[in-house]
């Protein structure tokens, strides 16, 4: 026997419905997805998108609350352009061209970072932004050690070559 559901409606309980067709409601946005809702064997009323058993049928699983007044969002947010360049920059660092994509890769990478923080949601990609940061620093750091070392071979070789001997003096024969 399929459970029938109740919903709350303008702060009237309205059902009894069947899940499809409750879940019916939420897919098509008729009813938000943080409609109060009951069962026989619940201890009380729940938000539909704390119901497991209910919102698995609806299209993406557990949603996320929508903002108030704003319809929730069914697709994934889309991917920040400048996160993907910092990943892209980072990576290219790492296979060789070291210091002359780093530092582009860590100003995307913060760039992208403050543009999804304030995209409230409708951006994604933090973790694209990150994985460049981390690239760009590190390729930073080792194209610095690596310069680090060039010049530190090049002072030492400097230091310890053997001081110049003097041109030795040429022997004059003596007369007889």
């Amino acid at each position: 026997m399929e459970s029938v559901w109740y919903y709350l409606q303008n702060g009237q309980q309205a059902g009894p419905v069947p899940r499809e067709t409750l879940q019916g409601l939420l897919q098509s946005q008729a009813l938000p997805v943080t409609v109060s809702v009951w069962r026989r064997g619940m201890a009380g009323w729940l938000p539909a998108n704390e119901v497991p058993d209910l919102i698995s049928g609806v299209v993406g699983g557990r949603l996320p609350q929508p903002a108030p007044g704003a319809p929730y969002l069914m697709t994934p947010p889309s991917p920040n352009g400048m996160a993907i360049a910092s990943l892209i920059l980072g990576a290219i660092g790492i296979l060789g061209a070291a210091i002359f994509t780093s530092f582009p890769a860590i100003i995307c990478g913060h760039i992208a970072r403050r543009q999804i923080r304030n995209a409230e949601g409708r951006e994604g990609g933090d973790g694209m932004a990150m994985a460049g940061l981390v690239l760009g620093y590190l390729v930073t750091l080792l194209s610095l050690i690596f310069i680090g070392v060039i010049v530190w071979a090049i002072w030492y070789a400097a230091v310890s070559a053997p001081p110049p001997r003097p041109p030795s003096t040429p022997t004059v024969p003596m007369a007889p």
